[in-house]
């Protein structure tokens, strides 16, 4: 039988859209004031629990940077019935993973297991978010962890690329630093600075605990008012209010790397809260501009000028003003060309409506793909912690998807004219200064820092 003829030339026609619901859920808060957030996933027999608490980077004080991140990481190494070792040992006898870390917004501790073990691993989850010892021992091991990590975040130049861009934009606020902190701010926590934090932030009171599985969510419930019912009191810290000052112009940086052949660039701003309500016109603007393959800086610094292998943007969601920041690895040569096709770019976007046929291949792209962010139990944990730690309705998603199908043109360009600065914006080059510095002259002058963070140089480049 003759095998039919493909004309590889021409692309397959796209198929039909499906329907996408997002799965019902119950949230509830517990008379001890955990909120329960669970949803039935049936098919494969796992279950995804994480407990979140409001204890992320957002709520350390000035000279504690790192403390969130620490104590995350501190909560699973023993608890007042078990050493950090049986601890382990029964994570793995339940045939599961345990994590624990914090972002800017939270921290959090999560296991994955069989739904026949749901009960046990939520047990184990409510003994290391109600009794973490904080071990002297643990606290030393895992101090010295960290300081080694933030050493070697000196040698990593897309970490120095962001860590610059944030305090730079952020400078005088609680996001101008790196979740890490610095080995001086490392080096001052102790155990009772630890202990202090975890007690004012892990109270049940504003902590959520959320579940998604082949489960019977009224059941979890049940069970979560048993297994949590002896967890810490304490009350839910209010977020800060976080308003960094905006640049006065285009604000130049170069971390000196002698003899990089590759540049880490980054550019960017203080962008909105994720509860902004904007925020999903933004995600549609950002899609456009630098969040798919075919967006109009990628195909601008790769296809047309080849300056690198690919080029993004992106808004950081947080419950302050997250980063607008636009990314890429460019060829030192090509450094200063590639920053100013950028703002070439940011410019674009905010001057001239968006063409019809390419606002409808974004808005098919972004409805077509969503689905597929939403494959696995963890997916829609993560969707519900979205819900959760930002304080969204049930309802957000299914309207999210209607209102990415009506958003227009006029839309975007007045939500890019809003949230979009190009002429106040941070520019960060890390690479060989005295390649990058003369690429950049004609932007303004420019800042040479060290890969210590030392400033070496501040005057403007002789055009």
């Amino acid at each position: 039988m003759a095998a039919s003829k493909v004309d590889r030339s021409v692309p397959p026609p796209p198929g039909e859209l499906r329907a996408f619901r997002f799965p019902a859920f119950l949230r509830t808060r517990l008379a001890n004031g955990l909120l329960v957030v669970a949803a039935r996933l049936a098919g494969v027999p796992l279950v995804s629990i994480e407990v979140v608490a409001p204890a992320g980077g957002q709520h350390e004080r000035p000279g504690d940077e790192g403390i969130a991140s620490l104590t995350a990481s501190l909560l699973d190494e023993g608890t007042t019935r078990r050493s950090a070792l049986e601890v382990a040992a029964v994570a793995e006898r339940l045939g599961g993973y345990l994590s624990t870390g914090a972002d800017w917004d939270v921290g959090y501790l999560a296991t994955g297991l069989l739904s026949q073990h749901r009960r046990a691993g939520m047990e184990l989850l409510a003994e290391i978010a109600g009794s973490p010892t904080f071990p002297a021992a643990e606290v030393e091991r895992l101090q010295g962890l960290r300081l080694t990590e933030i050493v070697r975040r000196t040698q990593d130049p897309s970490a120095l690329a962001e860590d610059r861009l944030h305090s730079e934009i952020y400078r005088g606020t609680v996001y101008a630093h790196s979740l890490l902190g610095s080995r001086e701010s490392v080096s001052r926590l102790d155990r009772d600075a630890i202990l202090s934090f975890y007690r004012g932030h892990y109270g049940l009171t504003g902590s959520a605990l959320i579940a998604v599985g082949d489960l019977d969510p009224e059941e979890l419930l049940r069970e979560a008012e048993a297994v949590f019912s002896g967890g810490p009191e304490g009350g839910a810290p209010a977020p800060p209010d976080v308003r960094p000052t905006p640049l006065p112009g285009v604000s130049l940086h170069v971390v000196d790397r002698p003899g990089a052949a590759q540049t880490e660039l980054r550019l960017g701003h203080a962008g909105v809260p994720r509860t902004h309500p904007d925020y999903i016109p933004l995600v549609m603007v950002n899609t456009l501009l630098g969040g798919k393959f075919t967006s109009r800086i990628n195909m601008n610094l790769r296809e047309r000028h080849g300056f690198t292998y690919g080029a993004s943007s992106r808004f950081v969601a947080r419950q302050g003003p997250g980063p607008f920041m636009v990314s890429a690895a460019v060829a030192t040569e090509s450094a200063g060309a590639a920053a100013r096709e950028v703002l070439h770019e940011l410019r674009r976007i905010r001057e001239e409506p968006v063409e019809p046929g390419e606002l409808a291949e974004t808005r098919s792209y972004m409805v077509g793909v969503f689905p597929y962010t939403m494959q696995t139990i963890g997916d829609i944990a993560k969707r519900l912690e979205t819900l959760t730690v930002f304080g969204l309705p049930d309802d957000y998603y299914p309207r999210y998807l209607e209102r990415l199908a009506a958003l227009t043109r006029e839309e975007l360009l007045e939500a890019a004219r809003r949230h979009l600065d190009p002429d106040r914006i941070a520019v960060v080059a890390v690479g060989p200064a005295e390649v990058v510095e003369p690429q950049l002259a004609g932007l303004g002058p420019v800042t040479v820092w060290s890969t210590e963070g030392e400033r070496t140089a501040t005057q403007p480049v002789p055009r």
